[in-house]
């Protein structure tokens, strides 16, 4: 069991237990400042030249001296170690010990760094055998990881749907992946030259919804992917022949299905890059209007937490809140879930680093997965081989 973070206020409802702080340095001093109403019994250091002392005038013991009738607050940076040591002496996180607010900041580092989980992505260059295109896993156990490609082909939208992944591979059409023994179905051919994109399932009304950039438009499937009608984003490809929007990925929900693009006007190849989500009225079929306008190559439109997010790829922004940043990082910024508290973003090789040039004084050409944590805005770093070099979807298992 990992120890969750506490606040000073928090503290209020033990402070009649009879309370030990577990270190006897800078950490301990500031909790005892800002908890001056506490009743600590005493301070306990695994220094020997520390115990039998004085700090601010409670003793410092032996940990020995600590029993089950004691709430230990932990005022030290070895946090693990001292949590194994009161494990180790029948102590219950979180319920008998915890740590001193002070630490929450690094307590947030040392669950990045100790992180153990698994989570799949989506590439979709050119497929070769070995990296490239396809559905990988990427399985992390602290500092270690591994990477295992379980499909070769040029892959975008990624959902878990039950047990199992649905994905598209471009070229062919809509495929499952089972979570279990990761053997890979083929479920639905995609209309010829659509470029098949991203992919969402609405559990209102049991349906998929599949972005098709060459189509400018998204299609409807039943739950056996039988389709049903197509959203259109606009009729310029009617008289054009061209796309003009550059659609990506999706999201619906209820009756309504969100839509992220390049261009809601449709002028992309005109260098107005007018990003938007675009909102669809699904009983109807009617296109209303954006829900957000002014971003910069968006993808990923998701919901969590009650909360509409989306990635704004290329300024690297992490759009949620009534699209406020709450998280900025350095590369095209594409592939995202929420797990636990904690943002999984893909970050691809920039192609496009050139428009970037007055938005950022540091643009990364690194492929991997980025763990950010947006209450301390901390993140990790997972790199991925340049032999991939982009990410487009992601799913998190914690």
């Amino acid at each position: 069991m990992k120890l969750d973070k506490i606040t000073f206020n928090y503290l209020q409802s033990i402070k009649n237990k009879k309370i030990v702080l577990f270190g006897s340095g800078n950490i301990a001093e500031k909790t005892i400042r800002k908890c001056n109403d506490l009743k600590i019994d005493f301070i306990v250091d695994n220094s020997k030249n520390l115990q039998n002392s004085k700090f601010l005038n409670f003793d410092v013991l032996s940990p020995d001296t600590i029993t089950d009738e004691h709430v230990v607050l932990i005022c030290s940076t070895a946090i693990s170690d001292i949590s194994d040591q009161l494990n180790k002496i029948g102590l219950i996180p979180n319920k008998n010990y915890f740590i001193s607010p002070i630490l929450n900041d690094l307590l947030a580092i040392e669950e990045l760094e100790k992180i153990k989980g698994t989570f799949y992505f989506t590439s979709g260059t050119v497929a070769k055998e070995e990296f490239g295109g396809g559905l990988y896993k990427v399985e992390i156990n602290s500092e270690d990881y591994k990477l295992t490609k379980i499909y070769s082909g040029p892959c975008y939208g990624l959902i878990l749907k039950g047990s199992n992944l649905y994905f598209i591979d471009t070229d062919k059409g809509i495929l499952e992946c089972n979570a279990d023994d990761e053997s890979v179905t083929f479920i639905k051919s995609t209309p010829g030259k659509s470029r098949a994109h991203g992919i969402s399932f609405n559990e209102s009304n049991n349906r998929f919804y599949l972005t098709c950039s060459y189509l400018d438009a998204v299609i409807e499937y039943d739950q056996y992917f039988n389709e049903l009608r197509q959203f259109k984003l606009s009729n310029k490809i009617d008289f054009s022949g061209s796309p003009a929007h550059h659609c990506n990925d999706n999201f619906s929900t209820d009756n309504s299905l969100f839509v992220s693009m390049f261009s809601s006007t449709g002028n992309w190849k005109k260098d107005v890059f007018d990003g938007c989500i675009a909102e669809f009225n699904i009983e109807t079929g009617e296109r209303l209007e954006d829900i957000t306008k002014n971003l910069y190559m968006p993808h990923n439109v998701k919901f969590y937490d009650g909360s509409i997010h989306v990635l704004d790829s290329l300024p690297g922004h992490l759009r949620t809140n009534n699209f406020s940043i709450i998280g900025t990082f350095p590369a095209f910024t594409r592939g995202l879930d929420y797990k636990n508290g904690l943002y999984f973003i893909g970050q691809s090789k920039n192609r496009n680093f050139s428009k970037v040039l007055g938005l950022s004084n540091n643009i990364s050409i690194d492929c991997g997965i980025i763990i950010f944590n947006p209450t301390q805005k901390v993140s990790r770093f997972i790199p991925i081989s340049m032999k991939i070099g982009e990410i487009h979807s992601i799913i998190a298992f914690q």
